[in-house]
């Protein structure tokens, strides 16, 4: 799947200060409405706004949020729908999931993504109980709204540098094996729903994003980079959330809090442009941290809630992408004669 480059100062300056201050917007956006799930609102604007590069461009901003808060209700229609009928719901869940990730075998854009974390939520939820669903379904949808609103205030107030849009290039990782990878990583997913299920509740759900995005790559070596990068990601970023709830339980001030959220979203905003790592490992720890700190708003055990999405994460990575690594190798047949490579290539070619 096509990851965003890391910006580039010279192209935005402002690109640091704009991502530390959208958290703070979540949040307090979050208190003025009264949710009951706070950590959605500065967690979902960051990652859409975080995921912007160059110049504004209205059609980026514009569409992910529409088309995710489009498919959280499309999903939750199908399963309230499809409820009473389990291996019918299942059946129709695995085929979106399949025709999702066979977009992103086959075209390397991100747009399946969307849908899959949309299902995968919705039917979590659902098998709950549907007072959840409605919840999280009508929160998130909220949250989208609002980044579709700031983003461009923010752009307007704090401009980049450059003119030129950011354009994706995006591309399949292999001319074969879409079907079969697709297939692979749809099986794996369902597994790892049912698993999400039994272990998460309504005020961490945002818990079940985070093992989702090791499923969609193509290579074996991508997808163990993208696991060893979400382990450490979650464990840089529970750190720092812990860090900042540590010294609130000494200068317990909502002040001190914006302060300190804003601080530590900087940081992270200005390693993703100038830090060793991918800016990619930057964005992930300055998520799971500004989740765990919008969850202590909703919970009087901050600290179990950061085991608890360490160990979530760490494990449903790592486990997600052996099963993966292990049936890719297993069943993906790769060409055998110089025919059949030429085929493939001309294939992609025509994409």
């Amino acid at each position: 799947m096509y990851i965003a480059p890391r910006p580039l100062l010279d192209d935005d300056p402002h690109f640091a200060l704009r991502a530390a201050l959208m958290p703070l917007i979540g949040l307090v956006l979050a208190m003025l409405l009264r949710s009951p799930l706070p950590m959605i609102y500065p967690t979902l604007m960051f990652s859409l706004l975080a995921t912007n590069r160059k110049a504004f461009n209205p059609s980026r901003v514009f569409a992910a949020p529409i088309v995710f808060g489009g498919a959280l209700w499309i999903m939750s229609g199908i399963f309230v729908t499809l409820q009473g009928l389990p291996l019918v719901l299942v059946t129709v869940m695995g085929t979106l999931f399949f025709l999702a990730f066979y977009m992103i075998q086959r075209t390397g854009t991100a747009f399946g993504m969307l849908i899959i974390v949309a299902g995968v939520l919705m039917t979590i939820m659902g098998l709950g109980n549907y007072a959840a669903m409605a919840y999280l379904r009508a929160e998130m949808t909220k949250a989208a709204i609002c980044s579709a609103v700031v983003i461009p205030v923010l752009y307007m107030l704090l401009p980049p540098q450059t003119a030129e849009l950011h354009v994706d290039e995006a591309g399949p990782a292999f001319g074969y094996g879409w079907g079969t990878r697709a297939a692979i990583r749809t099986a794996v997913l369902l597994a790892y729903t049912v698993y999400l299920y039994t272990i998460l509740d309504f005020s961490n759900m945002m818990l079940a994003v985070a093992g989702m995005f090791v499923l969609v790559h193509s290579t074996r070596q991508s997808i163990w980079r993208e696991a060893g990068q979400r382990s450490f990601s979650v464990i840089l970023g529970g750190l720092a959330g812990l860090g900042i709830l540590a010294l609130l339980q000494v200068v317990g001030h909502l002040f001190v809090l914006m302060a300190l959220l804003f601080l530590v979203t900087l940081y992270f905003a200005n390693k993703m442009v100038t830090g060793r790592l991918p800016a990619m490992a930057y964005q992930d720890a300055a998520s799971v941290m500004i989740s765990l700190v919008g969850s202590a708003l909703a919970t009087s055990e901050p600290g179990f809630a950061f085991i608890q999405r360490a160990a979530l994460t760490v494990g449903g990575t790592l486990v997600a992408a052996l099963v993966v690594s292990i049936l890719d190798t297993l069943l993906v047949k790769e060409p055998d004669t110089i025919a059949d490579a030429i085929a493939d290539r001309a294939a992609l070619e025509n994409l």
